[in-house]
C-alpha cells in the first residue's frame, strides 16, 4: 500500500522509439520516480488510514511543495519486449534522466483542465513513435468515448 501518490513510482507500460539528431533510434519505457524515494505503509498501518487519506495526503504534499519526481527512461536492449505493455523491461536496463516533474496543485475531480481535454498515447512529439504494441491504438478509441461522457455530464459527476 503506497503511503501517498506522491512516494510511488507511475510506470508507463508501453515503449515508445526515440529518434536523435542523427537519426538513431532508442526504444524504451516512462518511469516517474519519486525524489523523496518510494515510501509504503505495512497492512497494520493501512488499517488506521481514512478512506480518502490518500488524495488529503496528496493537497498537503502539494501545498508544502513536496510533490516531485525524476522523469527517467528505461532503455530498452535488443531482444527486449517492446510490443507489449504487459511485459515490463528488466530491472537491469540502463535510465535516463530526462527532466524533473513537480506537482504545483491539485484540481477536484469534477473540475480543472483535465475535464475537457483527453489523452491520445499516439498523439506523439516529433522524434517520438509509438512501437508495434496493439494496445496504444487500441487506447485511443474508450479514451475518445470517456471525453464525450466528461463534456456531455460536467461537474455533475
Amino acid at each position: 500500500m503506497p503511503a501517498s501518490f506522491g512516494s510511488i513510482n507511475y510506470w508507463g507500460v508501453h515503449a515508445f522509439s526515440f529518434t536523435n539528431a542523427k537519426g538513431n533510434k532508442q526504444f524504451g519505457k516512462w518511469i516517474f520516480e519519486p525524489i523523496g524515494g518510494t515510501q509504503g505503509l505495512s497492512d497494520e498501518e493501512a488499517k488506521t488510514k481514512g478512506p480518502s487519506f490518500l488524495f488529503d495526503d496528496l493537497r498537503e504534499r502539494v501545498a508544502a511543495g513536496k510533490v516531485a519526481f525524476d522523469f527517467n527512461l528505461q532503455l530498452a536492449q535488443p531482444g527486449d519486449r517492446i510490443d507489449s505493455a504487459v511485459v515490463p523491461l528488466p530491472d537491469d536496463r540502463r535510465k535516463v534522466n530526462m527532466g524533473r516533474l513537480v506537482v504545483k496543485s491539485v484540481s477536484a475531480d469534477s473540475g480543472g483542465d483535465c475535464l475537457n481535454i483527453t489523452f491520445n498515447p499516439i498523439v506523439l512529439p516529433k522524434g517520438v513513435e509509438p512501437s508495434n504494441d496493439p494496445m496504444l491504438s487500441a487506447r485511443a478509441a474508450p479514451y475518445v468515448v470517456g471525453l464525450g461522457r466528461r463534456l456531455g455530464e460536467g461537474a455533475k459527476q
